[in-house]
């Protein structure tokens, strides 16, 4: 486990010297990054020499421990520039990591323009590397892990619905990260030709196909002013809130492979029935039609892929439309994206759970198969949902307990439960779309980068680190 660990921190390493060369060649300060590079170097070393080298046997506990603690120590050696810097405080600085690493988006730096560009720079890369996935995205680089690479890869890519047996994980990891670099470079071109700088249009692009959120300005997306860029965004947010297996499945079998994803056509109606009713009701507060239109398209799809750029102060809107943004950012995207949330599929599988109990009241010895999308889906796998449903509602309370105990608000509180669980980024109320989390109390920062990670690696990857039984050999 070391070994592998320190496999990816090599790889982490080399990534950490693009915003340093950045900062030389923009002649800006490179003691931060050069910090960086030494800290992740050393512990690279350090950890290749004292784990074993064979990772062919890999297990799923150490898969489990790879993943979680691979994020643990990217996060935190990736808040070196920020407190190294002078730009955020060792608390800020790992919050903004996290949410970085996340694609929570949520910040703590509260006048952009003054922030160094290659601190612009290495806050979107954060977004892109870890939007993919951290252990996914290096090994799709690195060289050959062994087959131990295909436990970890379950572990952070994992689907509730178990797919095809794949072999060749790194293959597959490298198909991935190619759909992700080409969906990346085609969102710069396109933001720069709709009116960015080249430099915005970067960092715009990895944070758009990260669904992360991160703007270099304080304004978000508001600051461009810009129909033709709102429209962009929408579409890079739309295409990566899809399972990107899919795009796997569409280069194998044709358009036929995204015509019968069932997640992705519920995932479409949710955000046209929502983009329907913020439509309506901006129209009827007194908006254009086709700024109500667009603007409700763009807000509905920035909170349903858990990207969280802002066009417009929806904390504003009326409340039915901010119930609807709610219950957006608590579903997420689909299954496989870079969106956070509860996932679309959970939720349809959660419903064919309920339904199949109803079932079992009126009929209690027939037996049933199950089928989503054309497969079976097995009792273990609809069971597996509804302990996820129930595991993520329970630590949205306990988030909300903290945050109201620590001095927000009762829906301020389950505003910002709800939006770090689903790596969304503005919430509501005190921590709205035109409000970041530098105000927040210290416990509460911590809360939230506890809650961002967990998240994240979708909730019990990351708990079971707390398990003894976990550590025992």
């Amino acid at each position: 486990m070391a070994f592998f660990l320190g496999r990816l921190l090599s790889g982490f390493s080399l990534v950490t010297l693009c915003p340093l060369f950045f900062a030389v060649a923009a002649g800006e300060a490179v003691q931060p990054f050069l910090l960086m590079f030494a800290v992740s170097a050393g512990l690279s070393v350090g950890l290749s020499c004292a784990g074993a080298r064979n990772v062919e046997g890999i297990s799923l506990r150490e898969g489990i421990a790879i993943t979680s603690l691979g994020w643990l120590l990217c996060s935190g050696i990736g808040a070196v520039p920020y407190i190294a810097g002078g730009h955020l405080g060792v608390v800020d600085g790992v919050l903004e990591s996290v949410s970085g690493f996340t694609g929570a988006g949520a910040t703590v730096i509260t006048a952009l323009s003054k922030i160094p560009d290659n601190i612009l720079l290495w806050r979107s890369m954060t977004h892109w590397i870890g939007g993919l996935g951290i252990v996914v995205f290096f090994i799709a680089l690195l060289p050959q892990f062994g087959e131990g690479a295909a436990r970890v890869f379950e572990t952070e890519s994992g689907t509730p619905v178990p797919t095809r047996a794949r072999p060749r994980m790194k293959a597959t990891a490298q198909v991935l990260f190619a759909i992700y670099l080409t969906f990346t470079l085609a969102a710069t071109a396109a933001y720069w030709a709709a009116g960015m700088t080249l430099f915005d249009a970067v960092n715009h692009s990895m944070s758009t196909i990260a669904t992360g959120g991160f703007s270099t300005h304080d304004e978000s997306a508001a600051y461009f002013h810009s129909p033709a860029i709102e429209w962009c965004m929408i579409l890079f947010m739309l295409l990566c809130s899809f399972d990107f297996g899919m795009y796997i499945g569409i280069l194998r079998d044709g358009v036929k492979a995204a015509l019968k994803n069932v997640e992705m056509r519920f995932f479409l109606v949710m955000l046209a029935v929502s983009s329907f009713v913020l439509a309506a009701e901006l129209f009827a507060s007194g908006m254009n039609v086709g700024e109500a239109v667009r603007t409700a398209i763009f807000q509905s799809t920035t909170v349903a892929s858990t990207t969280g750029f802002v066009s417009a102060d929806f904390d504003q809107w009326p409340s039915l439309s901010k119930m609807c943004l709610l219950f957006m950012m608590a579903v997420g995207g689909c299954s496989g994206s870079t969106a956070g949330g509860i996932k679309v599929i959970r939720i349809l599988l959660v419903a064919k759970l309920v339904g199949l109990g109803g079932r079992r009241a009126l009929s209690p010895f027939a037996r049933e198969e199950m089928h989503l999308g054309g497969r079976t889906v097995s009792r273990e796998v609809l069971m597996g949902a509804g302990y996820f449903l129930f595991a993520y509602c329970a630590l949205v309370c306990l988030w909300s307990l903290i945050f109201t105990w620590d001095g927000s608000s009762a829906f301020d509180s389950v505003a910002l439960a709800m939006t770090t669980m689903a790596n969304v980024g503005p919430g509501f109320g005190e921590w709205g779309a035109t409000c970041n989390y530098a105000a927040l109390p210290t416990l509460s920062k911590l809360t939230v980068a506890a809650s961002m990670l967990i998240g994240r690696l979708e909730i019990f990857p990351m708990l079971a680190l707390f398990r003894p039984g976990f550590w025992r050999k």
